[in-house]
C-alpha cells in the first residue's frame, strides 16, 4: 500500500492536502498518468508559439462570454416573436368567429383535439364525408378570409382544398355506322 496526495494530483478538486493509503497498482497507474499528461503539456507548450496557434485552444474554454450586446437582442428577438404570436392569435380569432358553428366545432375536434373525421361525425351527428366537406370548407373560408384581409398571398398553385370540378373529358363521339 502506498500513501499518496490527492491535492498533488487532483489540485482543482481537492485543494487541501489530502493523504490516502491506496493499493501499489492504482498508485503506479495515477503515476503514470500524470506523467502523461505533463509530457502533452510540455509537447503542446513546446511546438505552440501563440495562443492562438494552439490547436486545442476552443477545448480550454468551453463556455464562450455572453456579450451585452447578445443578450439584448435575444431580448428584443423573444419579444418581436411573442408580438408577433399575440398577432397571429388575434388574427385566428378574429377569423373562427366568421366560421358557422358547425364548421367551428369540426375545425376545433379535428386540429386541436386531434380527433380523426369518424370521431366527428359520430359526435355531430352525420356521415365521414360530410365532416371532411366541412373541415375543407371552414379553411378554405378561414384561408378567403385571410387573403381578403391581406394576412395571407393567394396561393400560386391550385391547392388541394379547393372547390374546384375536375375538368370534363373530351371524347370524340363516333358516329353510328351505317351497315
Amino acid at each position: 500500500m502506498k500513501t499518496i496526495n490527492l491535492k498533488k494530483y487532483y489540485y482543482p478538486i481537492c485543494k487541501k492536502d489530502t493523504f490516502v493509503e491506496v493499493p501499489d497498482e492504482v498508485a503506479d497507474a495515477i503515476v503514470e498518468e500524470n506523467r502523461a499528461e505533463d509530457a502533452n503539456d510540455a509537447k503542446q507548450h513546446y511546438h505552440c508559439y501563440s495562443l492562438d496557434a494552439s490547436p486545442g485552444m476552443e477545448n480550454h474554454f468551453p463556455e464562450q462570454a455572453v456579450s451585452p450586446e447578445d443578450i439584448l437582442m435575444e431580448k428584443e428577438t423573444e419579444r418581436e416573436q411573442e408580438a408577433a404570436r399575440a398577432l397571429m392569435m388575434e388574427r385566428l380569432r378574429e377569423a373562427l368567429a366568421t366560421l358557422t358553428p358547425r364548421q367551428a366545432s369540426c375545425l376545433h375536434a379535428r386540429f386541436w383535439e386531434g380527433k380523426p373525421f369518424k370521431e366527428i361525425a359520430e359526435a355531430e351527428g352525420f356521415t365521414t364525408s360530410a365532416a371532411i366537406v366541412t373541415v375543407r370548407n371552414a379553411i378554405i373560408k378561414l384561408q378567403k378570409y385571410y387573403i381578403r384581409r391581406g394576412w395571407m398571398e393567394p396561393p400560386k398553385e391550385k391547392a388541394i382544398c379547393t372547390k374546384t370540378t375536375p375538368p370534363k373529358r373530351n371524347r370524340k363521339r363516333t358516329s353510328a355506322k351505317k351497315s
